[in-house]
């Protein structure tokens, strides 16, 4: 079992990445040993109970916890749900003294965290991610939200979790389109800030898709090894951390267009693709565009926008997503495989909505 720490030095705030397979079977000598005296509250959805009910699940019973079961996908990540957590939680008399336990993907770990930050002004939470997108990115952080009709995660909270426990053992059940769909996220992050990464992931691209361990450990350490460092030097997104929203903008756009019917990764990485195209219109991306693009076919991630969306109305998305500075969308722009355009803390950028328009049309397919 690998070990991270990741320490926030604005709050003092310091917890554990603990990654490796089998490695669920240490969880309950760390909830004696660090929440002896808990309330255990786990929020899950019906998917991930189901497949882990007998072989997870119950070596929990005896610590007693409370279990919210709630449906699979995006449309339960809302402010309704967490108001009907918290009236649940409260009618059932926890309070302070309460561990909220996270298991599932970006949405569970979003919606709990959330309900963590806020719920009698702040309780602990565990991640227990069990996807790969929530395993390198949704779980590490301490970003907290859920989705309104204007747009993706713009209520929500800051709250650094008390440990993660990314369990690789979690990805062999996980359905491919999830799998790939976590892929986009270690692409964006190897673009941005690591091109050693970037050249493993384009050699061992097979072994990869065949869910290799070995491999999977290599990029998924180091994957959360480059957001800690991130996550360590700019907590709230004033700087440094505005990196970590490549192909997001365009990706947001894209998941609003679809009502969040399409996978997270694959609009990130069709946002990938298109914003590369503005780094490109814009002068600062001279090279490599071609080659990650490829690497994203080769990965069997989608590249292309629909012919049938209009670049007007994806802009207007974008208008309304929380990224954007004076209702104008702001990119981070790509100089080569590793390094990016910066000007004192800031490292996203306003760009001509002419560029914009004529990145997303170049995008289309044919």
């Amino acid at each position: 079992m690998d070990q991270i720490k990741v320490k926030v030095e604005r709050r003092n705030v310091g917890y554990s990445v603990f990654i490796g397979g089998s490695i669920l079977s240490g969880l309950s000598d760390y909830l004696r040993k660090n929440h002896a005296n808990k309330k255990i509250v786990v929020i899950t959805d019906e998917t991930v109970s189901k497949l882990y009910k007998e072989n997870f699940f119950n070596k929990l019973d005896a610590f007693n916890p409370y279990v919210i079961i709630l449906p699979f996908g995006e449309k339960i990540k809302t402010r309704e749900t967490k108001n009907k957590i918290e009236d649940t939680l409260m009618e059932k008399k926890y309070g302070r003294d309460s561990l909220i336990i996270a298991i599932g993907g970006g949405v569970i770990g979003d919606l709990a965290g959330f309900v963590a930050a806020t719920f009698n002004r702040g309780i602990p939470i565990m991640h227990i991610p069990t996807t790969l997108l929530a395993m390198i990115d949704s779980s590490i952080g301490g970003k907290t939200g859920v989705n309104t009709r204007y747009g993706k995660n713009l209520i929500g909270s800051v709250l650094q979790p008390s440990a993660v426990f990314a369990d690789l053992n979690f990805l062999r059940t996980l359905p491919d389109e999830e799998f790939l769909s976590g892929l986009a996220e270690v692409i964006k992050i190897a673009i941005t800030s690591d091109k050693e990464l970037f050249s493993i992931i384009e050699n061992d691209y097979e072994k990869i898709l065949a869910k290799d361990e070995g491999v999977l450990l290599k990029i998924i350490k180091r994957s959360i090894e480059l957001k800690k460092e991130v996550v360590e030097k700019d907590e709230t997104e004033s700087g440094l951390r505005q990196t970590l929203n490549f192909g997001h903008t365009i990706g947001h756009a894209l998941e609003a267009h679809f009502n969040y019917k399409i996978k997270h990764g694959f609009c990130v990485s069709i946002g990938i693709a298109a914003e590369l195209k503005i780094s490109a219109l814009c002068g600062i991306l001279q090279a490599d565009e071609q080659r990650i693009v490829s690497l994203l076919d080769k990965l069997k991630l989608p590249t292309k926008i629909n012919k049938d969306i209009n670049a007007d109305k994806l802009i207007g998305y974008m208008v309304s997503d929380k990224k954007t500075l004076n209702e104008k969308p702001h990119f981070v722009l790509i100089k080569d495989i590793g390094t990016i355009k910066s000007e004192g803390k800031n490292y996203s950028f306003e760009v001509d909505g002419g560029i914009i328009n004529k990145a997303i049309e170049m995008c289309k397919n044919d």
